[in-house]
């Protein structure tokens, strides 16, 4: 009988035992922040180039500061890193809608004098800005915003005012920055912004104002010797069975890889690859912060980032992300598609992967040059003259690098040029009276 006792005894405290395990489990359980299936994406450990973070890949494509009268502004990536390592110092606060303005109001908030605005060449999830800098609030609108307005009109010992605006949507977040960053900002922005940047005049499209530079300058041409990724490290990081993938040429310069479910063609005359995985619930619709976590996580996963790539256009309902070359902190633009990282999602699944496999090799400093480029005056009068312009239609103009190959040994030239974004594409400025769009003169 004692026996019998004793082995009840130890049953019930291992039953004991058991539930407080499973508690545990059930306690201890915290699920992804997003649906994003690892197991589908990248599949053999394969390091391409490196990875990258979030602060690496977000990245403004200028600013300006508005002065009482004039407007100051730049594109060289020095300024933009001192602008943005005072904004790493601060901790932003009190992140709050604001829709109490007008029309007149709205431009008064972004554009009025006494401000530095932040421009980023696509919308940017908060979801994404909290990893490159600190919010004090624990929950972020699931929203986005295509620049920041930094109100620099208060006083030294009062918190001055950020604005997210997404200004095609006339969306208006306030937040606050304690004063005592303001004078170390002033100091390493504004106070001289005259004297070191460019003067840039406003121009009206639609309801939009665009800003640009008066003056014409020189910018340098650049030519490269590119290398070319090994496609076998695609063919092992995005296939299930990489053995088991068939290699088909079609043609003098085009390849397919296919397995049962998946394909990529890479293209050796424009250096580009493009993986199709059609088995991937197609997606209309999904956070823009999940999507460019994930878009970076795939990439980073085979660790396929080579030379200096920005996060250029984000679309949230279509689940399409593009990252674009840049030189010289300019953006990069090729015919082909070598230039560019594109993903098009499915709901837990890469659908489309295209992007380039150049990477710099060396460049040949020997032929170096300078490219006149006309003033912004210059580039809005030749868009003025295309065929059919409508106002409202124009998005952006800035100044990029247009990228071509001169040979069959890879190597590339970086022309300056401008370029403008109308109906959500970008084009190269046509030359008035037609010729090389290089230069505008």
């Amino acid at each position: 009988m004692k026996r019998m006792e004793l082995l009840k005894s130890i049953l019930l405290s291992l039953l004991v035992v058991l539930s407080l395990l499973l508690t545990w489990n059930v306690w201890s359980y915290q699920p992804a922040d997003d649906p994003y299936d690892e197991s589908e994406t990248t599949v053999e450990n394969v390091s391409i180039a490196s990875e990258r973070s979030p602060d690496e890949l977000i990245q403004p494509s200028r600013f300006l500061v508005h002065g009482e009268v004039a407007v100051s502004g730049t594109t060289d990536e020095n300024n933009i890193a001192t602008l943005t390592e005072q904004m790493d110092k601060w901790n932003i606060y009190n992140v709050q809608q604001n829709a109490s303005f007008n029309e007149e109001e709205f431009k008064e908030i972004v554009h009025g004098p006494n401000r530095i605005e932040v421009l980023y060449p696509t919308e940017i999830p908060f979801g994404a800005y909290r990893d490159i800098v600190t919010f004090e609030n624990s929950t972020l609108p699931e929203d986005t915003f295509d620049r920041i307005v930094i109100d620099v009109s208060g006083e030294d010992d009062t918190p001055f005012t950020l604005y997210f605006v997404n200004y095609d949507n006339r969306v208006v977040y306030e937040a606050r920055v304690d004063a005592t960053h303001l004078e170390a900002l002033n100091n390493a922005i504004v106070s001289n912004a005259a004297a070191t940047y460019s003067p840039y005049f406003a121009h009206e499209a639609g309801d939009r104002t665009i800003y640009l530079p008066v003056e014409r300058r020189e910018y340098l041409q650049y030519r490269y010797k590119m290398s070319v990724i090994d496609v076998n490290l695609f063919r092992r990081a995005l296939f299930q069975d990489p053995d088991a993938v068939t290699m088909n040429q079609l043609g003098a310069s085009r390849d397919q890889y296919v397995d049962q479910s998946n394909l990529m063609e890479v293209n050796r005359n424009h250096n580009t690859l493009s993986y199709v995985n059609p088995s991937a619930e197609l997606s209309t619709v999904g956070r823009p912060g999940e999507l460019f976590q994930k878009s970076r996580r795939f990439v980073n996963e085979h660790e396929g980032w080579v030379d200096d790539y920005h996060l250029y256009d984000l679309d949230g309902m279509q689940q399409e992300v593009t990252f674009r070359m840049h030189m010289a902190g300019m953006p990069v633009f090729n015919d082909r598609g070598a230039a560019e990282i594109y993903q098009n999602w499915g709901e837990t699944r890469i659908h489309r992967y295209t992007r380039s496999l150049l990477t710099e090799q060396f460049p040949l400093p020997e032929d170096y040059d300078s490219v006149p480029l006309g003033s912004g005056y210059d580039a809005i009068e030749a868009i003025e003259k295309i065929e059919d312009y409508e106002p409202e239609n124009l998005e952006d103009v800035r100044i990029g690098y247009y990228m071509t190959k001169d040979s069959n040994d890879n190597i590339y030239t970086f022309d300056p040029v401008w370029y403008y974004k109308y109906n959500g594409s970008w084009s190269r400025v046509p030359v008035i009276g037609g010729g090389d769009p290089v230069g505008l003169e």
